[in-house]
């Protein structure tokens, strides 16, 4: 039984040592590729990948998890003709760099304050999907930044009672996290990100662009973005249910928009956030689900254009 006991310690060891140098041997390659559209600008000593264009209101986009500014690309010349538009990488995603400390809606809503000060952007209307949408509810509720409006897409925000998976715990290990992801990318990545963009687009699959699941996986299984995943997953619900109490103190317009097939199960919490903050406005996209920007972009459109005439309280 000792024996056993001591192989077994010892093979775990092993394991633990050589996924720390399978880590150590695969680092980010970090910085903006030749030929990408966009810039790069530092915010608090990370580099931030944005791409910005057009004249008029600013209009901030923030995208989700795992997920970068190319989730905007079906609508963003589309709303760079009437306004300037910024789309940006959040830390630890697309070409932005990792995070300087752990993820989370707090820090990410530092992030996007700090990004709108160094990019003078003013009376600012923030889009914000999926995971961006309590990010963009925490600039909402502090009330210290440029940013005047709000239109939260497809997010889910009130927390989901959700465990904190064993890989998770994996990730987030020194060392050792970095070669879980490294792994992990390797042998189930390419059909974990497949599944879960094929969900995303559900009920409109047939509208995924071509290309674009393979762009994703390669995007998406570097390892800072799946170490950035785990650091938002462990503070999701933590950060979230802080957050959720302070709605109805929310005094700056806000619209919520969802799709009626979401599986993300947004529906019901659109209506409750809307309800809490006084003056939202809901709107349910029927026979829609997540990716609305691919799916449903003029109706998208029609609404970006009401919120920005809605008048600031």
């Amino acid at each position: 039984m000792k024996r056993a006991l001591k192989i077994a310690v010892g093979c775990l060891l092993v394991l633990l040592v050589g996924l720390a140098l399978l880590g150590l041997a695969t680092p980010d390659h970090l910085g903006l590729p030749a030929g990408t559209d966009g810039q790069m600008v530092s915010v608090d000593g990370v580099n931030i990948h944005y791409l910005q264009k057009g004249s008029g209101r600013d209009v901030l986009l923030i995208h989700g998890t795992p997920s970068s500014l190319e989730d905007w690309q079906p609508v963003f010349d589309r709303w760079a003709s009437k306004y300037r538009i910024t789309a940006y990488d959040r830390p630890g995603h697309g070409f932005s760099d990792p995070p300087a400390k752990e993820s989370g809606i707090d820090y990410n809503a530092h992030i996007a304050r700090r990004l709108m000060e160094e990019l003078h952007l003013h009376d600012v209307l923030v889009v914000a999907h999926s995971y961006g949408g309590p990010i963009a509810l925490k600039l909402a509720a502090d009330d210290n930044s440029d940013a005047t409006s709000f239109l939260i897409v497809g997010s889910t925000v009130y927390p989901v009672d959700e465990p904190d998976a064993a890989f998770g715990k994996l990730l987030r290990l020194p060392l050792v996290g970095r070669g879980v992801a490294v792994a992990l990318g390797a042998l189930v990545g390419g059909s974990m990100v497949r599944k879960r963009l094929e969900e995303a687009f559900h009920p409109d699959e047939r509208l995924l662009p071509p290309g674009y699941i393979e762009r994703r996986q390669a995007l998406l299984l570097r390892p800072k973005v799946t170490l950035t995943l785990a650091q938002e997953m462990h503070t999701h619900a933590g950060q979230l249910g802080a957050l959720v109490p302070r709605y109805p103190s929310i005094r700056r317009p806000v619209s919520v928009v969802v799709g009626s097939e979401d599986k993300a199960r947004v529906t019901e919490g659109g209506y409750r956030l809307a309800s809490e903050i006084p003056g939202a406005q809901f709107t349910v996209f029927p026979h829609a689900g997540h990716m609305l920007q691919f799916t449903r972009p003029d109706e998208l459109t029609a609404l970006l254009d009401a919120t920005v005439a809605t008048p600031a309280r």
